[in-house]
């Protein structure tokens, strides 16, 4: 089952498959099913009540443009909603990578549920230019792929639009990272000041204020929340590479509480050593 945001569309447990956003559409009373009726509009989420599910626009799928992708997309819509991948392929004359990155991020799970086989489907087509083909002969020529995981819907999920509504990639290593002594963020939000402590989080965001002396202001997260870091200049330059570079950092620090704000002052910073680590993922940063 395709996860979400990745590809038009997210939900939450217990919501509609996120990924409908190519799903060919049924009538009913107050509006057409298709999810491209509902994403396209500057690109809003929109929020369901029942199930709790969260619809994402794929504006959150990277690379895709909206001038470019999304003109052929609706235009193609426009005229009939997509009934098959090769359909899909055919109608919107994406290219390779950007089809392929719709299929990944799970935006056609209304016309293959499996990633995989979409993924496959769409590679195959682009390459031979192919017509559309009847539902049969588009099944009968997809190898028989295994669904993805929940870890792998999570790690595709951040490849092709940095978050998943599934989950996080640090639930899965929690057991390891516990075993290292490195507590959660919620956890070391918890901590009284002063408290020495080490913490391992995918590094979200990077920022050097001009008015901070050099200070670099980090923020860290996990599946339980964020961890906001404290790096003065001394400790950013002694460890420049992976504070620049890394996307899942460990920090030595010092609780400081001020306010009912907790940041985490770094003494040191290193790569977690785990046997399995997660995927990379993008950071936004200012410095």
């Amino acid at each position: 089952a395709g996860p979400a945001v990745g590809a038009g569309a997210a939900s939450g447990s217990g919501g509609p498959s996120p990924a409908a956003a190519f799903r060919p559409r049924r009538s009913s009373p107050d509006r057409p099913a298709g999810s491209l009726h509902h994403l396209r509009r500057r690109h809003r989420s929109e929020a369901r009540t029942p199930g709790f599910a969260v619809r994402m626009g794929l504006r959150y799928v990277k690379g895709l443009s909206e001038s470019r992708d999304w003109a052929r997309i609706e235009a193609a819509r426009g005229r009939a909603p997509f009934d098959l991948v090769a359909d899909f392929v055919a109608r919107t004359g994406l290219d390779e990578r950007m089809s392929g990155r719709l299929a990944e991020a799970g935006a056609l799970a209304g016309l293959e549920r499996r990633r995989r086989d979409a993924l496959w489907q769409v590679r195959g087509l682009v390459r031979a230019h192919a017509p559309v083909l009847p539902a049969e002969a588009a099944r009968d020529e997809t190898p028989g792929f295994d669904d993805l995981d929940l870890d792998e819907t999570i790690a595709w999920d951040y490849r092709t639009s940095t978050h998943s509504p599934r989950g996080h990639p640090l639930a899965a290593l929690r057991a390891q990272l516990g075993a290292r002594g490195l507590p959660d963020a919620r956890t070391v939000s918890a901590m009284r000041d002063g408290r020495k402590t080490r913490y391992a989080g995918l590094v979200i965001c990077r920022q050097r204020p001009g008015t901070a002396g050099g200070v670099v202001f980090m923020t860290l997260e996990d599946e339980t929340g964020f961890v906001n870091l404290v790096v003065w200049d001394r400790v950013f330059e002694a460890h420049a590479l992976i504070a620049r570079t890394a996307s899942f950092l460990g920090v030595t620090g010092t609780i400081q509480r001020a306010g009912g704000v907790v940041h985490l002052v770094a003494d040191t910073l290193w790569r977690p050593e785990l046997d399995t680590g997660p995927n990379a993922v993008g950071s936004r940063d200012f410095h």
